[in-house]
């Protein structure tokens, strides 16, 4: 063989050589990199993702003088990744009470405990009437509150954007079912109605464990609710004809007048998981 030839296959060995190298570092790049649009990364890890960021904010919105409910996992199938390609994007909201003229201050204790990687941002406007927090959890997961500076409800909505949906939609939500807490039936039997099957919702803690909240809804409004209420125990975070909202033993009881009926949820702490 010439050396025409030679560098004919040499150089044929070489490209060969150098595809094989792009093909297997594009194959193991799609498996390893980070995402850099929310596309990359479809509504199962999502939610895996806005889980993972709802045990944190849970744990993080739960204070001695702040009373917590954690929503549920929420689907939305009706939104657009472009014009021509549909999605699923998920939120979950967790609600905060707080006392008259504490909104400002519970928003920044939020946002003091939220990990320094999310860079969270509070800000109230220039007037002083508003008041908003915002943090990235990573991986397209965002977290916004937004309200009145008077607020005594604030509400933590993480949301993750228009995802691909590649089979069937997520069921996700709740890390487990565990039992009510005591509090619960404390609550309900001080009321003179029963628990029955209450709603549950729940997420894992950051350092472990599982917190959530659990409601009774469609009681009876008793007589004198504020006085039977008072002997379930706890400190009242903040109570007017809307929510009845107190603290007890780091869990939260929020009870929500709704005419002549009445929902109960108590919500245990991440701080005693």
């Amino acid at each position: 063989m010439t050396a025409l030839g030679n560098r004919r296959w040499w150089l044929t060995g070489l490209v060969v050589v150098w595809i094989a190298g792009l093909v297997g570092l594009t194959v193991w790049s799609v498996g390893h990199d980070r995402a850099t649009v929310p596309e990359q990364r479809d509504i199962d890890l999502a939610v895996t993702d806005l889980e993972r960021a709802a045990g944190v904010v849970y744990a993080t919105a739960s204070g001695a003088d702040r009373a917590v409910v954690l929503g549920e996992l929420q689907l939305t199938r009706d939104c657009r990744i472009t014009p021509v390609r549909s999605g699923v994007a998920a939120a979950r909201a967790v609600t905060v009470y707080v006392g008259d003229s504490k909104a400002a201050e519970a928003v920044e204790a939020i946002a003091a405990e939220l990990p320094v990687e999310w860079a969270p941002e509070q800000s109230r406007t220039r007037a002083g009437t508003r008041v908003s927090l915002h943090a990235d959890a990573g991986n397209f997961v965002g977290i916004d509150l937004s309200g009145p500076a008077v607020a005594t409800t604030l509400t933590l909505r993480l949301t993750t954007g228009c995802r691909p949906l590649d089979g069937a939609a997520p069921v996700g939500g709740d890390a487990t079912a565990s039992p009510a807490p005591a509090l619960l039936n404390t609550v309900v039997s001080a009321l003179d109605a029963n628990v029955g099957e209450p709603v549950v919702r729940t997420v894992a803690c950051p350092s472990g464990g599982v917190a959530g909240s659990w409601t009774v809804p469609d009681l009876s409004m008793p007589d004198d609710l504020p006085g039977r209420l008072r002997q379930a125990g706890g400190e009242i975070v903040h109570a007017d004809d809307a929510v009845r909202a107190y603290r007890k033993a780091g869990d939260s009881i929020v009870v929500l007048p709704q005419g002549e009926q009445l929902s109960v949820t108590v919500s245990t702490s991440c701080r005693g998981a």
